[in-house]
């Protein structure tokens, strides 16, 4: 596939002071193909990502600098400096299948009801070894006028496309959640609730797929990333339940009722209740949504 098949597809990369997993997710993009521009907004505190960007040589890779921190603000950057009309997202520690984007163009070209792709995340077996890393393996196909179970089937923006048409129905990511951002994470359940909230469909597609390389090392550096994940989640659901969805309580208090049962689980089973950690910090996740406004009409979170 080429960019002249008719669905312009651009892609946004948030970066930050990793200029060698940026050029080799640029190159490795390049190898893929069938994009119109890829754009890495590059937050670093100095010009070396930039330079081995440059360094590259190919006008369809772009880099912007952005004073603004975190990677729901790269991203909300990316979408306001490209122009495609598919926008598929990565980060720069994946490294994407060469046929990545052929596959995200098949589907919205078969599917025009199709409004986000949550590609598949793998995490190679010799980045295992090394620590904890976030991936995701779709299990239902499409979500559609309901909402997944809360322990699956969210996908994540390392590996996420939608149609323009989606942010500009639904808006921007919320540039409070997210790593870098005060509540730490949550970017993507909130934008899938926003989508699926506004009756759009979400492709869970296991034919897309992109490998995360970025581990944590098992112990408390993964322990952290995976407490983020729970207060972020939260604070994600909660800013909808303050405005009088019931559809986020309800996945709010199932999600609760799964670590409960395996903390239960595991204590009847003489284990260590693994989840009480998690549980305090998406118990926290809701607090911390107080300390900010949420906008009525937008749904996202603004300063006090």
């Amino acid at each position: 596939m080429t960019p002249s098949d008719g669905l312009r597809i651009s892609v946004v990369v948030p970066t930050r002071n990793r200029p060698d997993h940026a050029e080799a997710c640029a190159r490795q993009l390049l190898v893929c193909g069938g994009f119109d521009e890829v754009v890495f907004v590059d937050q670093s505190d100095e010009g070396k990502t930039e330079e081995a960007l440059l360094a590259i040589g190919d006008s369809r890779i772009r880099c912007v600098r952005s004073k603004l921190r975190g990677a729901t603000n790269g991203r909300n950057v990316g979408i306001q400096s490209v122009s495609g009309d598919v926008i598929a997202f990565t980060d720069d520690d994946c490294r994407v299948a060469r046929d990545w984007t052929t596959r995200i163009a098949d589907i919205f070209r078969s599917d025009p009801d199709a409004a986000v792709i949550c590609g598949r995340v793998r995490v190679p077996p010799e980045i295992q070894l090394q620590g904890f890393a976030i991936g995701f393996d779709p299990v239902v196909r499409e979500w559609q006028h309901r909402f997944p179970p809360p322990d699956k089937d969210w996908g994540i923006t390392a590996n996420l496309s939608a149609r323009r048409t989606v942010f500009e129905r639904i808006g921007k990511f919320d540039a409070f959640l997210g790593p870098g951002a005060p509540l730490l994470c949550g970017e993507e359940p909130d934008l899938l609730f926003r989508v699926l909230k506004d009756g759009m469909k979400v492709v869970n597609a296991s034919e897309v797929i992109v490998d995360h390389l970025g581990a944590r090392a098992l112990g408390p550096e993964s322990t952290a990333l995976w407490n983020m994940y729970g207060t972020g989640t939260a604070a994600a659901l909660f800013k909808h339940i303050r405005l009088g969805d019931r559809d986020a309580a309800s996945l709010y208090l199932q999600h609760l009722a799964v670590m409960g049962q395996l903390m239960l689980t595991n204590l009847v089973r003489g284990r260590r209740p693994i989840g009480i950690r998690y549980t305090l910090a998406f118990l926290n996740g809701a607090v911390k949504s107080f300390k900010f406004k949420v906008h009525p009409s937008d749904r996202l979170y603004e300063a006090q």
